[in-house]
């Protein structure tokens, strides 16, 4: 297994976020805007995780600044439904991690769907808190938003 860092453009990483993206839309019967368009500008990396020379899964981070001074935005994390179950997200998640806190970051916050139980138990499982919905999840009844503040005992 490995990881690697791409652009956000990447082509490799944009199939994968069509992929996610598509399988979203079918969890919500193609119900409301699951693709928020990213500027490219605005995302700090990409990672793309490699399974015996397979590209299985991905995660990004964005600048979160407008969420607060230190923060950063964990986008579409997503791992190809054969490699579920093996921990892989919690892999990518924490090599997000490890980046935000080498580029002195302070906290990330996401936003996952209310139907994505998967995820949902993948964030509390690393200690992402559930906070109010923020930006433009704040009115989304079907958002859940999370935060992890990466200053350990703060």
């Amino acid at each position: 297994m490995t990881l690697t860092h791409v652009p956000w453009a990447d082509p490799t990483a944009q199939a994968l976020r069509v992929e996610q993206q598509d399988e979203i839309a079918g969890i919500y019967d193609g119900q409301g805007d699951v693709c928020q368009q990213l500027p490219d500008e605005e995302m700090l990396t990409t990672v793309l995780l490699h399974v015996d020379g397979q590209v299985v899964g991905s995660g990004a981070l964005r600048d979160g600044s407008d969420y607060g001074t230190g923060t950063a935005e964990l986008k579409r994390l997503f791992v190809r439904p054969a490699f579920r179950g093996r921990g892989l997200s919690g892999v990518v998640v924490g090599e997000i991690e490890r980046f935000a806190q080498l580029r002195g970051l302070q906290r990330i916050v996401l936003e996952t769907g209310d139907r994505l139980t998967a995820a949902i138990a993948l964030y509390s499982s690393r200690g992402y808190d559930r906070i109010p919905n923020y930006g433009p999840y704040a009115d989304d009844p079907s958002s859940f938003c999370f935060a992890l503040d990466l200053r350990g005992d703060a």
